[in-house]
């Protein structure tokens, strides 16, 4: 349990500085020192209502009049309020901070990291990671700052049990130390159930994600009430290790409520029968009651930080091993630098992700300007070889160069690239946003719209609400067709030397299809695409038909 709370600080310390920590834990011993006083102050309370002129406070020797006794003590409550409130707002604030240095540095290592790296990664793991486990992570480190401030309060409170009776003191403070002892073992059970709900939850995660993914199969098939099955039985396992630790909990807590009774009848009997008078007894039974409630509370927040805690170890592993395949372009973004294409050459390049290159012993070069159809069946390697040209997959073997030289500066190098993938990829945000997020450089409305114009698509912008600046939050505002060739005028807008087109005309009709590509090679860049369509393959100036 210690090297997981200690992990947690590190992440806080990270995020806040340790100044920031050491401020909080200051304010939290402020607070247990105020709430110390509070207590000790209630004897000279009593004896004062009771008509004592002067009385002392317990373990300190002050004796104070009836207007001082009454004044520290409203001081005292106050004086805890304060520091409670600030407590309150600074751990949410530190607690909110580290969480979200967490999040954004895992999916900033995740975008940073290499393309082979990514392409092992299950989707759903990584989203899982930075929603559901950050979410989990944050409740954990509340946790863990809530902790900080009970066990001072439980300390201070015992320091005045001690004062007021040191034997009676140091009972309830023996009784509540193998309290903790005995709920140890309820601890570490529940620390294994946390890292068993987060893989149950993955699972669940990655079931509702290709659940999701499959939906037009799934109503296509009719197979809904099967899909349904399998989300069943992943939520019931995680339900079923919910259970068993609500299970856990309640039997602790409950064993806690009647032994903290049973504690304090006893001690203000014990203290009875060895003389103590009515005000240290009242306040004997006050320290032990508020001793035993802020025990419970602590046990309690130890239990739920051990089901939470497991969830930082999986956040931090996708962010320290995305970290570890940092891609070697990830720098400063290079702006497209004008100019002719190039000459792109490969010899005898083999390349591709498993032992058997999917790409093999293959040569070529391609003239600047030229439009290049890839064919072949499925898994004969087009996207395997689109990867290569995109600098995301280094060849097994075999040379790529780029005007006679291998390329070097793969930032550079992939300024020069516009690339459309056969998936849509558009993000909830304006027109203008998703044309412009990946340019570099400043752009015109003038340049916006003439990529829209040679993508086809200009017509079905000027048609939204707002032309350029409509919000897609839903993307149904725009055909399949329109979205894909938005995203062919987001590569335009890089204003390419070499366009990478993977099956990205597939959601058009043949005469839209033509006319795209038409306007695409009026540009002059050299084009290489990737399809099974007979009508582009047979209007290819080159064709590289690849075998499986």
């Amino acid at each position: 349990m210690i090297p997981v709370m200690a992990g947690y600080w590190r992440a806080a310390v990270e995020a806040c500085g340790r100044g920031r920590l050491i401020r909080l834990q200051v304010t939290d011993l402020i607070g247990a020192l105020s709430e110390a006083m509070v207590l000790a102050l209630l004897i000279p309370l009593v004896r004062v209502l009771a008509g004592a002129g002067t009385t002392e406070v317990p373990g300190l020797g002050w004796r104070l009049t009836a207007g001082v006794s009454t004044g520290a003590l409203l001081g005292a409550v106050a004086l805890r309020a304060l520091t409670q409130w600030y407590s309150t707002v600074s751990a949410s604030s530190i607690k909110l901070a580290t969480t979200n240095h967490l999040r954004l540095r895992a999916l900033r290592n995740v975008l940073h990291s290499d393309w082979q790296h990514l392409a092992r990664q299950r989707r759903s793991d990584i989203v899982q990671a930075t929603t559901t486990e950050i979410e989990r992570a944050d409740a954990a480190l509340g946790m863990l700052l809530r902790l900080g401030v009970q066990t001072l309060m439980t300390l201070a409170t015992a320091a005045v049990g001690l004062a007021i009776s040191p034997l009676l003191g140091g009972i309830a403070m023996a009784a509540l130390l193998l309290v903790v002892a005995i709920t140890g073992r309820s601890v570490r059970s529940t620390l294994r159930l946390g890292l068993e709900w987060g893989r149950r939850n993955a699972i669940f995660g990655a079931t509702v994600t290709d659940s999701l993914s499959s939906l037009r199969l799934i109503r296509a098939h009719d197979a809904a009430d099967e899909w349904s099955d399998m989300l069943r039985e992943a939520a019931d396992a995680g339900r079923r290790i919910e259970k068993r630790y609500v299970e856990i909990g309640a039997g602790l807590q409950a064993a806690l409520g009647i032994a903290g009774v049973v504690a304090a009848v006893a001690l203000v009997l014990i203290g009875h029968g060895l003389g103590l008078g009515v005000a240290p007894l009242l306040a004997l039974a006050v320290v032990t009651s508020r001793l035993l409630g802020t025990a419970r509370s602590l046990l309690q927040s130890v239990q739920a930080f051990a089901q939470l805690a497991p969830a930082l170890e999986g956040v931090e592993r996708i962010s320290r091993e995305a970290a570890a395949h940092v891609d070697p372009a990830t720098g400063h973004p290079t702006p497209p630098s004008p100019g002719p294409p190039p000459v792109i050459e490969l010899r005898s390049l083999s390349a591709g992700y498993a032992v058997e290159p999917a790409v093999r012993d293959l040569s070529l070069v391609i003239e600047p300007g030229a439009f290049v159809v890839v064919s072949g069946p499925s898994g004969a390697g087009k996207s395997t070889l689109l990867d290569v040209l995109l600098c995301l997959l280094a060849p097994s073997a075999g040379a790529f160069l780029v005007d006679g030289a291998p390329v070097t500066d793969v930032t550079a190098w992939r300024a020069q690239i516009g690339y459309v993938p056969q998936q849509t990829v558009l993000v909830p945000a304006t027109v203008r946003q998703n044309l412009t997020w990946s340019t570099h450089a400043p752009t015109t409305d003038e340049q916006l719209w003439q990529a829209l114009e040679d993508a086809e698509v200009a017509g079905a912008v000027r048609a939204l609400p707002d032309g350029l600046d409509t919000e897609l939050q839903d993307f149904t505002q725009l055909s399949g067709g329109e979205q894909q060739r938005l995203c062919i005028a987001r590569a335009l807008v890089r204003s390419p030397r070499v366009l990478v087109l993977d099956e990205a005309t597939s959601a058009l009709d043949v005469p839209t299809e033509n006319a795209v590509l038409e306007r695409l090679r009026a540009r002059g860049c050299t084009i290489v695409m990737a399809t099974h369509r007979p009508g582009v393959i047979e209007t290819a100036e080159q064709r590289i038909d690849l075998l499986p």
